[in-house]
């Protein structure tokens, strides 16, 4: 059953290329796309540490995280917290304070993980307070539906505009 499947898709492809047109179903996303929204494996790894509570290895996996975010401000983000939570778990809260300010610094509605304790979430909740004068920040509207209808109003052309070369018959 598989080989005559796969015959069809080759000759559907085919006649697609032939005709040059686009495939009506749209092509599988690359890996890249999905890789992010997930986070890192060293992040991941961090994580998963963290919550066995495994703290030491988990500040190795964040170390090598954030050096592989260099360019991924949501991946840094993630680690300067969980850094903070791990700080604020070995009762070294001046530095989770300092760790949360950097992740709130970037990233002003950044919050920590649901099954934070309310104790840390309150410490979270003071960093955010302290930089930026609330306790919580909505996240940004995301403007592409009014960056998308400013060139279509702008782009209109006028009745009197006419091409320049009238059309041969």
């Amino acid at each position: 059953m598989r080989i005559p499947s796969a015959a069809v898709l080759v000759l559907f492809a085919a006649s697609v290329h032939a005709q040059g047109e686009a495939p009506a179903t749209p092509a599988p996303a690359p890996a890249a796309t999905s890789q992010a929204a997930a986070p890192s494996a060293h992040l991941a790894a961090a994580q998963r540490l963290y919550q066995k509570l495994d703290l030491d290895a988990a500040l190795a996996e964040l170390a090598q995280a954030e050096a592989a975010a260099k360019d991924n401000e949501d991946e840094t983000v993630s680690v300067l917290i969980y850094r903070g939570l791990i700080f604020s778990d070995t009762g070294k809260s001046a530095d989770a304070n300092d760790q949360f300010k950097r992740a709130l610094a970037m990233r002003p509605w950044a919050e920590v993980p649901a099954e934070t304790s309310p104790r840390i979430a309150k410490m979270f909740s003071d960093a955010r307070r302290s930089l930026w004068g609330m306790a919580s920040v909505k996240p940004p509207q995301k403007k592409a539906a009014a960056v998308n209808a400013v060139p279509a109003s702008t782009t209109q052309t006028t009745p009197t505009a006419q091409p320049a070369v009238a059309p041969a018959r």
